[in-house]
């Protein structure tokens, strides 16, 4: 290959590498107010601050563990969804109920995530 043949696809490379990240770059500054969606009771808030928004599936008191539906958390690169987390203290768990909507703190540690804190959002 002829260094004007290289040249040109190291031009078109950065081309398409600079078009995605302005891409990107604009879908995550777009971010959408809250709202509760009725059918399936999906959190749609981002996280704003050291606490995220979220939505008690599932409280297991005896484990020290609580399931949460959530957003993007792209501080700590955790992509939304559904997540069984550790609780620091089990005592966070005691009025938490499937369906509360929360706030709350989370650490990475290592390969796991802990909930610090959690404060009703209801």
């Amino acid at each position: 290959m002829s260094h004007k043949n290289l040249f040109g696809i190291f031009t078109l490379a950065v081309a398409i590498g600079a078009a995605w990240s302005v891409a990107a770059a604009e879908t995550m500054g777009d971010i959408a107010s809250y709202h509760e969606d009725e059918t399936t009771a999906s959190v749609q808030l981002p996280p704003s601050g050291p606490f995220a928004p979220g939505r008690v599936v599932a409280v297991d008191r005896a484990a020290s563990r609580i399931t949460i539906e959530y957003p993007a958390i792209p501080q700590l690169l955790l992509e939304g969804g559904v997540r069984k987390f550790a609780v620091q203290d089990a005592a966070l768990l005691t009025n938490l109920t499937p369906g509360d909507k929360v706030r709350f703190e989370i650490e990475r540690e290592g390969r796991n995530f802990i909930v610090r804190q959690i404060l009703h959002s209801n």
